[in-house]
């Protein structure tokens, strides 16, 4: 007796070769058909991928996996960035886009009304501990907001909010920074002075300032991204950015080079003013000595001499406050995109920011 595996009709065959089962037609043995010529090439297709719904004709549990291929080993996830033990390493960057303060200068170029924005920046400069306060704030706002991807032009009001916050934050960590260097500097000033060496002194104050300059902006960049004192004064993360590979040149020349033409401009007005004060000097020095004069008289004209330079240091100081400000602006927004590609919006210092501000704001 036979049985068809398709209907389950039991019947007896005639013959043990192209059996067929009567009442179906279904094959049982020996006859090749097409769908047995098919069956290889159905068993070799690779497998559906996983979640897809299977094809009419298939069954529910899916096809069936060989037992001699091995399973395929999950690959890795990668580690996501600034959890701890990680380090920081920037995004590869294009190697022909232009530096972070070519791309800083055109952005400053590009903002509409700078000339009246640097205008109130540098009034600002005359009240004493205010000027810096606002004028931190308002720049490295601006770069903060470059740095997390928000590509803005000079903002045109000054004060806004998180300006004076940002400006506390970093006045409080350049306080911090500035007694620590104090003490550090009259320490070594007694040991090279003990030791008679105040020439190696000097050399090494000078080119510690030409270093400290470029670090102290990245730490104030990072005060303002994280928003606390005690994340700009992590010096440990500051320096991964500082020292990571490519990126020191960049941050030097976003930090010297504008800070060069500042000081060229000083030497240069000061050294203006100084004519003009020393050839006054001079001429009323010289009207006091044809004859005789009482000293009322020579220090009323030295009160007028006096006098007649405020206007004129006025104008200096404005002058040298004026491009102090664009030279601030231009290299904090190069901070901004040379800190991009260090991706700051995943830092575990950030997002805890974030989640005060919004806890706060609930």
């Amino acid at each position: 007796m036979a049985t068809c595996p398709v209907c389950g009709y039991e019947f007896e065959p005639a013959s043990a070769e192209n059996v067929r089962c009567p009442a179906c037609g279904a094959p049982l043995a020996g006859e090749k058909t097409p769908d047995a010529e098919d069956a290889p090439a159905a068993e070799a297709a690779p497998a559906a991928p996983e979640g897809a719904e299977p094809a009419s004709g298939d069954s529910a549990e899916g096809p069936v996996v060989s037992a001699d291929a091995a399973p395929e080993a999950p690959s890795p996830e990668p580690a996501a960035a600034g959890a701890p033990g990680t380090e920081v390493h920037p995004v590869i960057a294009d190697p022909y886009r232009p530096s972070p303060l070519a791309r800083a200068w055109e952005d400053f170029k590009a903002s509409p009304g700078k000339l009246w924005i640097i205008l109130k920046l540098a009034l600002f400069q005359f009240v004493p501990g205010v000027g810096s306060l606002v004028l931190n704030g308002y720049v490295y706002t601006w770069a903060r907001e470059q740095a997390l991807g928000r590509h803005l032009p000079l903002p045109h009001k000054i004060v806004r909010p998180g300006v004076l916050d940002n400006g506390l934050y970093i006045y409080g960590v350049s306080v911090i920074m500035s007694v620590c260097l104090i003490v550090l500097g009259l320490f070594s000033a007694t040991v090279f002075g003990a030791l008679g060496l105040p020439l190696i002194y000097v050399l090494l104050v000078i080119a510690f300032v030409v270093c400290c300059a470029p670090f102290m902006a990245v730490v104030n960049m990072r005060t303002a991204l994280c928003g606390r004192v005690r994340s700009g004064i992590n010096l440990k993360r500051a320096w991964s950015l500082f020292a990571a590979p490519g990126k020191t040149g960049q941050v030097f020349a976003a930090t010297w080079a504008p800070l060069a033409i500042v000081m060229l401009c000083s030497a240069v007005l000061y050294v203006l003013l100084a004519l003009v004060v020393l050839g006054s000097s001079i001429s009323v020095a010289y009207g006091m000595g044809t004859a005789y004069h009482s000293d009322w008289y020579i220090f009323a004209q030295l009160v007028a001499l006096f006098v007649s330079c405020i206007p004129l240091l006025l104008v200096v100081a404005f002058a040298i406050f004026f491009v102090g400000t664009v030279a601030s602006m231009v290299t904090a927004r190069a901070l901004g995109y040379w800190v991009q590609d260090f991706r700051p919006d995943e830092w575990p210092e950030y997002r805890e920011n974030v989640k005060y501000y919004m806890d706060r704001a609930v």
